[in-house]
């Protein structure tokens, strides 16, 4: 049941907060209750045989930080946890026979790996049921995200007050979903035409074409990706929690280091807390039992570098790959995106004269754009076909386009205008008052609201699924 489709839009929605109005009079404990049976509701509408696999892994998360917090080896409960629910998430990701995914996965496995692992130490008490039924299965997050910090979200989760239904978060959370849902229905879905005929025939794409198929995916997922981040942020907010960004204007980075600061946030955050960040301090602890120093000075070696830096970012990178699905092409993805980011920590170790930052911009963008090539391609000749056709090797195609290229050339530097030029979302909603821009509880933005609805609306009927939903 996607965000943005019409049985979403006109039914499950206002259902949710209909009832979540008249049982928050009744106090929190009915709140959450009915909001862990809407977010069960949710799941099972769009994938009922695998409802029972999401409330055996709640509950069974549950009561293993139960036996953590009462046993003196929690830590080892803990990889034991960890253990299960990888075990669970390659069965059905990459071993089962059937090759049928349960939708969300990924996102709700990794929410409960990481409050398994807040947890590891044994002291922190674990939360009430209904409070981790909530977090580990809040219908906003769960199909694509964000993977939600226990140490952020727990707190509000189990908060005692402000369960109940306030003009002040309904009006706030309905700006942030009517943007998402903008962003995808006017501006994602518009363009996917264009990449699926694109990517269908990759060896018969000249230049220019081939070029605009790989740009129209990038915009794609752009506007796809984002607009799904402002619409969980919005439907959390409409109920009084607040979600982490999980997406931050990553086209506009100035390094791949940043655009992963910027882009799939809460996974960026996770890997780096949990993968990248252990596996460096494992590296360094090595080196300084071997007698070998670990200074700027000594990663600036090749030994130094290959071991302190290259070797986390790779096998983050690769995890980040196998994260995203068990292909070829993935792998190259994320081997590639590793390259860019040792090249990136290089420089900065080189201490190089930084680029001016249109240029920064333009050289990151070219090489996050190369990369999602592979990201998208079913195959590794698809891949290398379009990339052959962008470099020009299929032929430069016909010198003056018709008309319907011009036009489509003419859409996508306007959504490229949006991307570099237009404020956030979150800019917008929670701005300083002053802006002119800044949203603010008035007349004149109701009726932009209002307008903006109906636009989500009548473009809402054709609208695919988000494309995180297939991780």
């Amino acid at each position: 049941m996607p965000f943005s489709g019409l049985p979403f839009l006109l039914g499950f929605l206002p259902l949710m907060l209909c009832g979540f109005a008249i049982f928050g009079r009744m106090g929190e404990a009915w709140a959450k209750a009915w909001l862990i049976a809407v977010s069960l509701i949710f799941y099972g509408v769009g994938a009922p045989a695998f409802l029972p696999l999401l409330v055996l892994s709640v509950a069974g998360n549950f009561l293993l930080l139960r036996v953590m917090h009462r046993s003196a080896g929690a830590g080892r409960w803990a990889g034991v946890g960890v253990a299960l629910n990888l075990a669970v998430l390659g069965w059905f990701k990459y071993l089962a026979l059937d090759a049928s995914t349960p939708l969300g996965l990924s996102f709700f496995t990794f929410t409960q790996i990481g409050c398994l692992l807040h947890h590891a130490g044994g002291e922190t008490p674990p939360p009430r049921a209904r409070d981790y039924a909530l977090f580990a299965a809040f219908f906003p997050a769960l199909l694509a995200g964000p993977i939600l910090n226990p140490r952020e979200m727990l707190p509000q989760f189990a908060r005692n007050g402000g369960w109940r239904l306030t003009g002040d978060n309904l009006s706030a959370g309905i700006g942030f979903f009517l943007i998402g849902l903008l962003k995808k229905t006017l501006l994602a879905d518009t363009i996917s035409g264009v990449v699926a005929a694109g990517f269908a025939d990759p060896v018969s794409l000249t230049f220019f074409p081939a070029w605009q198929a790989a740009t129209a995916y990038s915009l794609q997922l752009y506007f796809d990706f984002s607009g799904y981040t402002d619409m969980a942020i919005g439907l959390a907010w409409m109920v009084g929690l607040r979600f982490p960004d999980n997406f931050d204007q990553p086209y506009r980075a100035r390094s791949v280091i940043a655009y992963w600061q910027r882009w799939h946030m809460s996974l960026t955050r996770f890997l780096m807390s949990n993968v990248h960040a252990p596996l460096t301090l494992a590296v360094l602890r090595w080196r300084k039992g071997s007698g070998l120093t670990i200074d700027e000075r000594a990663q600036r070696t090749v030994a130094g570098f290959l071991s302190m830096i290259g070797a986390p970012v790779v096998a983050t990178m690769a995890l980040v790959s196998v994260w995203h699905g068990a292909t070829l092409p993935f792998l190259l993805f994320g081997l590639l995106h590793a390259a860019f980011l040792l090249v990136n920590h290089a420089w900065r170790l080189s201490r190089m004269v930084a680029l001016p930052t249109a240029a920064s911009v333009a050289l990151t963008y070219l090489c996050v754009l190369i990369a999602s090539v592979l990201f998208r391609a079913t195959t590794v000749p698809a891949a290398e076909a379009m990339l052959a056709g962008m470099a020009g090797l299929h032929g430069i195609g016909a010198i003056w386009p018709d008309i319907h290229a011009i036009a489509d050339g003419l859409w996508l530097l306007g959504l490229y205008a949006i991307v570099w030029c237009a404020p956030t979302t979150r800019q917008l909603m929670q701005g300083e008052p002053t802006a002119r821009f800044a949203w603010r509880p008035s007349p004149p933005w109701a009726v932009v609201m209002g307008c903006a609805a109906t636009l989500g609306l009548l473009a809402a009927g054709g609208t695919g699924e988000f494309l995180y939903f297939r991780f």
